[in-house]
């Protein structure tokens, strides 16, 4: 039987947690396709930001390593929390790293793919690297120009990783295209978005449609997701009062989720006087999906020059068979709206223009809500689009041994 180490310090989850269940899902695809799995994570849990119950059970072979906790998404605690992670996850592959035929390794944090990759290059191991963000360009919309020299070392990292991997998974085109820019050779790579488990979101949406009510006359405009810098939460306030000053009155804005400007965009709500936006702040991923599917329209909502592409929430706006709108200027994205005509692209932080396509879409008998659930069931539906990650890895592993470039 094949053997793979899977290593995710921050982004796996088993489903009794909190956090996104992607790497589970491909955890799964790969044991199911009849590899023995080894889940290399850390203790700490950085959705929840506490340390983990590691007695819950797993199909798979769960190695915690043990890391110091951190209560913000950048900042000196998490740094270190990265650095002890890298430490030992070295030190355990230096013990044990023979014993797997392939490694899959989750980019970012660079610093531990970096030493991994180097690693697996030095033993011949084959080394698949699967990029979730990119690191530093997404600290650019937090980080001031003058200071973003502090973020030099994870652009380093990024190129050795990429100098290293035999292979990348992308979730997104520009993500997949990314290790070969500076690289000098072409790096083969499968681009697998996100997506969901279509199945799963259907039984969590039927299970919790009770538990949300919405009055038969409202038109409700939905965002799920993070309330920080990159998203623009306060571009859908304005839009918000403009809706109400306009006399919309049945649209209802609701925000699910949490985040570092919560407080602030809710703040403007108020001094707007806002009576159609509510924020609901964080709720469970399955009373997410009952909501989703509740909604008239789903913003996919985004600041300027947000670094982001295909993130994580596409797959579940889709799923629920809903118009959208999208205000991410990536070009992946635009054109996925394009060529499938879900919804429509408009302007990051317009508030107008926003305001205005939602009345638009309000009037419309268009069949974008059958065409966004096809578009789910086609391209991301993880239960067929996770095998082309397992296609990529058996490439490598029938090789056996890499050979050097």
């Amino acid at each position: 039987m094949k053997k793979i180490a899977i290593i995710s310090s921050q982004y796996f989850w088993l489903p009794e947690e909190v956090g996104p269940t992607r790497f589970y899902s491909i955890a799964l695809v790969f044991k199911n396709s009849g590899f023995d799995v080894d889940i290399i994570t850390s203790s700490f849990e950085h959705h929840e930001k506490k340390q983990r119950d590691q007695s819950l059970k797993s199909p798979f072979h769960v190695i915690y390593l043990n890391c110091p906790s951190y209560e913000k998404n950048i900042g000196v605690l998490r740094e270190i929390s990265n650095l002890v992670f890298t430490k030992k996850v070295a030190q355990y592959f230096r013990a044990n790293g023979m014993k797997y035929d392939v490694v899959y390794c989750s980019l970012p944090p660079n610093s531990i793919s970096a030493v991994i990759g180097k690693y697996c290059h030095k033993n011949r191991i084959p080394f698949i690297a699967d990029i979730e963000d990119l690191w530093p360009e997404a600290m650019n919309m937090i980080i001031p120009k003058p200071f973003r020299f502090i973020f030099h070392s994870y652009r380093i990292d990024a190129e050795k990783t990429y100098k290293y991997v035999d292979a990348v998974v992308g979730t997104s085109e520009e993500y997949s295209l990314r290790a070969s820019k500076h690289n000098g050779r072409d790096i083969p790579h499968r681009t697998v978005y996100v997506g969901c488990d279509v199945d799963v979101f259907d039984r969590e949406a039927e299970e919790n449609l009770n538990k949300v009510f919405k009055p038969d006359d409202e038109i409700w405009v939905t965002y799920a997701g993070s309330i920080g810098h990159s998203y623009a939460i306060d571009n859908l306030v304005k839009a918000a009062k403009l809706l109400q000053d306009r006399g919309k009155d049945k649209i209802r804005f609701k925000i699910l989720g949490s985040g570092p400007l919560k407080d602030e965009v809710e703040k403007l709500a108020k001094g707007l006087k806002c009576k159609n936006i509510e924020f609901l702040g964080y709720v469970t991923h399955s009373l997410m999906t009952a909501f989703l599917v509740k909604s008239d329209i789903l913003i996919n909502s985004f600041a300027k020059d947000a670094p982001q592409s295909i993130v994580n929430k596409i797959g579940d706006y889709l799923a629920a068979g809903k118009p959208m709108i999208n205000t991410l200027e990536n070009d992946e994205m635009q054109r996925l709206v394009d060529s499938y005509r879900f919804g429509f692209n408009v302007p990051a932080e317009d508030a107008g223009k926003l305001a205005d396509c939602i009345t638009d879409l309000t009037t419309s008998d268009d069949d974008m809500g059958k065409r966004a659930r096809l578009l789910a069931e086609k391209r991301f539906d993880r239960k067929t689009s996770y095998n082309d990650i397992v296609e990529i890895v058996n490439e490598f592993v029938a090789k056996g041994s890499i050979k050097e470039w």
